[in-house]
């Protein structure tokens, strides 16, 4: 376990949460424009582990930021932490992006292999990807310009040890949903880090980089995963697409 692990160890406690039309060409139609007209103020970047972890032990480091509220969240083999900032970092988004995916692959073989019943949107994902916990990722775009991100975990294959960690700052929305029935987590606004940690329980350093807004629930035995620039219905609607 690295510093910042037992950082957020010692900080962290369990968050207490109080108890169809092909829509894909839509929501994808809404998403390109919007991008188009409202840039977001933080760079998509590839994050080097050792800046990252370094920014984030230093804000550790500052009283203040001890006193503050850690909350950990955890669903579907992600785990979300609340802090009070993000490190400024710098990078390519792409590369990282395609560190995290894994192996290019068919649809047709996501299918025969994924070992679950993948589910589609009607529209066919642009590429298609299995990652090294079993995951069937589909992305609509390419690497350096992504436009619509779903993701597919069988959940006997995830280690408590091996997961996704979200960074969200306050500027991040972090809400519980209902999709259709299914607990989950919609993030919205600022983008978020992303960084996935290994059996190990360390950061998988190419993997590093910044999320928009992402929706993760689960549903028999699979967890789901969103990632665009959507709203909170877009993102339902999505989610409810998916066949």
């Amino acid at each position: 376990m690295n510093g910042l692990e037992r950082a957020l160890a010692e900080l962290g406690r369990e968050l207490e949460v109080p108890p169809a039309p092909d829509l894909v060409q839509v929501v994808l139609a809404r998403i390109e424009p919007r991008r188009a007209a409202r840039p977001r103020p933080r760079r998509w970047v590839l994050v080097v582990a050792v800046t990252v972890l370094a920014a984030l032990v230093a804000t550790l480091a500052i009283p203040d930021a001890r006193s503050a509220l850690f909350r950990i969240l955890r669903i579907g083999g992600e785990q979300i932490v609340l802090v009070d900032a993000l490190p400024e970092v710098t990078g390519q988004a792409g590369l990282a992006l395609e560190a995290t995916l894994g192996t290019r692959i068919t649809i047709e073989q996501a299918r025969r292999d994924a070992g679950f019943d993948v589910r589609e949107l009607e529209r066919k994902p642009d590429r298609v990807y299995v990652g090294d916990r079993g995951t069937v990722w589909f992305l609509y775009g390419m690497p350096s310009s992504v436009r619509l991100l779903v993701a597919q975990t069988p959940l006997h294959s995830v280690d408590e040890n091996f997961f996704l960690k979200k960074l969200a700052s306050p500027e991040t929305s972090v809400e519980e949903v209902d999709v259709d029935g299914a607990r989950g987590f919609l993030l919205t606004g600022e983008p978020h880090f992303v960084l996935l940690v290994d059996a190990a329980g360390e950061v998988v350093e190419e993997t590093a980089r910044l999320a928009r807004d992402v929706l993760v629930w689960e549903r028999d035995g699979v967890a789901y995963r969103l990632e665009g620039d959507f709203t909170r219905d877009e993102a339902l609607e999505l989610a409810r697409s998916l066949r």
